[in-house]
C-alpha cells in the first residue's frame, strides 16, 4: 500500500512538546569541523572530519578532503582507507562494520566496507559513472546507498541501490500520483530490513520510508516548513525514522504504528524536532534502536560540529 503525505504537521500538541531530547556536541581534536553519521546498538558512532577550511555545498556527501573517525567510550580513533587521500564514513552496523567512499590520489572516488576483521572491501555499482557513496549497514550485511555526482560544484543524487551479497539492486520509490520522480538515494537501514532515503518528485525532495512493499512518503516536516524540502537519513528496527527539513532535524515514532487498510484510515505518525540548543541549524542523520540520534549542527559562528541526542521519552 502507497501513500502520500504531504504537509503533515502544522502544530505540535503540548504532549509531544513534552518528547525532547538531552544533546551533547562530538568534536574530534583539531578538526575544523566535525560530522557524526552513524550509531549502532552498541553505542559506538562513526563519521568524518576535515582539518582544513573548506566549503561543502551540500552536507548531505562531502565534496571535500575528509578524515574519517569512531568514536567508542569517549575515546576517538581516527581512520583512513589504506592508499587513500580522503575518507569518509558514512554507518556502522553492530558488528563494527563501516561504509563509505574514499577518494585515491588520482581523484577517482570509490565505495568500501571496512569489517571488523580490518579487511577493506572495495564496492563499486558497474557501469555507472557518479560516485557508489554507501550509506548504512546493518547486522545481516546488507548495505544501501546511492549514485552520487560529486565535484566542486556541489553533490547530487543520481539513484538509489541496495547491496547484498556483491549483487547491487535499484530502488527507487516513487509516491502515486506525482510528476517527474528523479534524484534517488538509499540513505538509512535497519537490522529488520526497513529502508529509508530521499527523492525528488512534484518540485520537491520528499523522504520515504519502506517497509517491504509499504512505502510512506513525506514532505514539509517539521511544523512550519510548508513547501520546504525534505530529506529521509535514517530508521531503527522500531520503525522509528530520522531526517531534515530546511534548518531542523526530525524525528518520527514508529511510521507503522497506525498502519490501516487505506490511505484514507492511516494517521500520520507524531513528528519530534531534532534541533541542538542555540545552533543555526540542525541536521540528523543516525538513528540507533534505543532512539539515540547523530548529526550535525552549525554553531552561532558558523562552525560544524556532531552532536548525540539522547531522548527523554
Amino acid at each position: 500500500m502507497n501513500r502520500l503525505i504531504l504537509a503533515i504537521v502544522f502544530s505540535l500538541p503540548s504532549t509531544l512538546l513534552a518528547q525532547t531530547f538531552t544533546y551533547a556536541p562530538i568534536n574530534v581534536p583539531g578538526a575544523t569541523q566535525t560530522e557524526a553519521r552513524g550509531i549502532n546498538n552498541n553505542g559506538e558512532i562513526v563519521g568524518f572530519y576535515k582539518t582544513a577550511a573548506c566549503v561543502d555545498y551540500d552536507v548531505k556527501v562531502p565534496s571535500c578532503p575528509t578524515k574519517g573517525f569512531k568514536y567508542v567510550n569517549g575515546s576517538f580513533i581516527k581512520l583512513m582507507v589504506p592508499n587513500s587521500v580522503s575518507t569518509a564514513i558514512m554507518g556502522v552496523n553492530d558488528l563494527g562494520d563501516l561504509v563509505g567512499f574514499y577518494t585515491k590520489a588520482d581523484g577517482s572516488k570509490h565505495g568500501f566496507i571496512w569489517f571488523h576483521t580490518n579487511v577493506v572491501k572495495t564496492i563499486d555499482d558497474p557501469g555507472t559513472s557518479p560516485t557508489t557513496v554507501p550509506f548504512g549497514i546493518n547486522k545481516a550485511g546488507t548495505v544501501v546507498g546511492g549514485l552520487w555526482g560529486i565535484n566542486s560544484n556541489g553533490t547530487f543524487p543520481d539513484g538509489g541501490w541496495v547491496w547484498v551479497n556483491g549483487t547491487f539492486s535499484n530502488m527507487d520509490p516513487e509516491s502515486p500520483n506525482a510528476a517527474a520522480p528523479c534524484c534517488w538515494s538509499v540513505n538509512g537501514i535497519a537490522n529488520s530490513g526497513v529502508i529509508s532515503g530521499q527523492l525528488f518528485q512534484a518540485d520537491f525532495n520528499q523522504a520515504w520510508f519502506k517497509a517491504g512493499t509499504d512505502e510512506d512518503f513525506y514532505m514539509n516536516i517539521p511544523a512550519g516548513n510548508s513547501g520546504a524540502d525534505t530529506f529521509g537519513t535514517g530508521v531503527n528496527s522500531g520503525n522509528d525514522a530520522v531526517g531534515y527539513t530546511g534548518p531542523s532535524g526530525w524525528f518520527a515514532k514508529n511510521i507503522e504504528a497506525n498502519e490501516g487498510t487505506s490511505d484514507a484510515t492511516e494517521t500520520a505518525p507524531k513528528f519530534i524536532k531534532v534541533m541542538f540548543p542555540n545552533s543555526q541549524s540542525t541536521v540528523a542523520f543516525g538513528l540507533n534502536n534505543l532512539r539515540g540520534v547523530v548529526g550535525i549542527y552549525t554553531d552561532s559562528t558558523g562552525k560544524q560540529h556532531g552532536f548525540l541526542a539522547k531522548p527523554n521519552f
